[in-house]
């Protein structure tokens, strides 16, 4: 199968290629075409997948982002002059609007079936609109698949959408798929932990922003104090709000590091007790699962991304994402049967195979070809 992906964050991270290297063992023939602004800055790391696999396309101004159909035009008439397009089986949009409605008038036009990923942005910031709402509709009805990372995902994209009267064919053409994890996290995956240091050592890696909600960890761990609980947290990532970072430097029990590679990652995954990251808004957060190949049982909100993926209790377990009281008493859960938790982190760490994962992605994209082959 002849597969074409539509992105435009490809030269920011790895999943994209990921995947098509997953899938090319299986057989298939990938190739990613990656929509930016102009001026774009490809990141020195992701330097070494830019090249005949992926068609690297400077479309759009920067004031484009306010004008959603002349935006989605240029990103369709580019994909038609830069590839040949009728040599394609399937085009996968890996975001529902952009990239998505180019997707759907390519099908028009070429009859060429495609399927769209939904992500963060697609449910909590363009859906905000009811222009959108309506051409949200347009693009899933028009496709042949739909995909989201989370069963939290799917169901609060379909209530939004629809509240409670969902269409069953909707359903009927949804899928679950998870992102993987680099080959790195599973050749060195960590051993189930057994002792939990005094204080407690909380961990969280991610920006440094009021959406990623660090301060409400402060305050959960407030509440552990007053219990006789003593903690500590480590931050490690990018400063992107100066006013988050200055309250996180104040506090003697936060430790603020840079952003690391993921060879000097590991070693602070191993060091810590407890991965907490309750972001307002995560699409998946690769994160977790990085945190659990170490071992280390997971704190994430309830109803976004990483939610829905294991049974609560498994892994960790999900909070309101501005509830401290709820984290400090899921983290008391977690430290009452903490062994168990951090050996089935460690165990269940291995579905984010990237091998796996490009397995029933192929069955999903070869299901929804032939539905489309026998309607036509």
């Amino acid at each position: 199968m002849k597969i074409l992906y539509l992105c435009t964050y490809y030269h920011r991270a790895m999943i994209f290629r990921d995947a098509m290297n997953a899938l090319e063992k299986l057989g298939n023939q990938l190739l990613a075409f990656n929509a930016v602004t102009k001026g774009a800055v490809v990141n020195s790391k992701y330097v070494s997948i830019m090249d005949e696999k992926v068609i690297h396309k400077e479309c759009f101004s920067k004031y484009d982002r306010f004008l959603y159909p002349l935006k989605q035009y240029k990103f369709e008439r580019a994909v038609i002059d830069e590839t040949d397009i009728h040599s394609f089986d399937l085009i996968h949009s890996h975001t529902l609007f952009n990239g998505g409605w180019a997707a759907y008038r390519i099908y028009k036009k070429y009859k060429i079936p495609y399927v769209v990923t939904v992500r963060n942005t697609d449910l909590n910031d363009y859906l905000k609109l009811p222009f959108f709402r309506y051409i949200a509709k347009v693009i899933i009805n028009n496709a042949s698949g739909i995909l989201f990372l989370s069963t939290s995902y799917r169901d609060a994209f379909f209530k939004k959408i629809y509240g409670k009267k969902l269409p069953q064919k909707l359903l009927q053409k949804t899928t679950v798929i998870p992102n993987g994890l680099e080959n790195f996290w599973h050749q060195n995956r960590g051993n189930p932990k057994t002792v939990i240091h005094r204080p407690l050592k909380f961990l969280c890696v991610g920006k440094i922003d009021t959406n990623k909600n660090i301060l409400c960890v402060l305050l959960a761990m407030e509440k552990l104090k007053l219990q006789g609980i003593d903690s500590s947290l480590t931050v490690i990532g990018q400063i992107v709000d100066k006013n988050v970072y200055a309250i996180l430097k104040e506090n003697k029990n936060v430790t603020l590091v840079n952003y690391l590679s993921k060879e000097e990652l590991v070693k602070y995954y191993r060091e810590n007790d407890i991965f907490i990251m309750p972001s307002i808004f995560e699409s998946f957060g690769r994160v977790y699962a990085e945190a659990m190949s170490q071992g280390l049982p997971v704190i994430y909100t309830q109803g976004q991304g990483f939610d829905g993926l294991f049974p609560e209790g498994c892994v960790g377990y999900h909070v309101p994402a501005r509830e401290p009281q709820k984290i400090a008493l899921v983290t008391k859960q977690i430290l009452d049967n903490y062994s168990d938790i951090s050996s089935k982190c460690v165990e269940k760490s291995t579905i984010f195979n990237w091998n796996d994962i490009a397995k029933k992605l192929q069955d999903f994209y070869q299901n929804v070809t032939l539905k489309t082959g026998e309607k036509k």
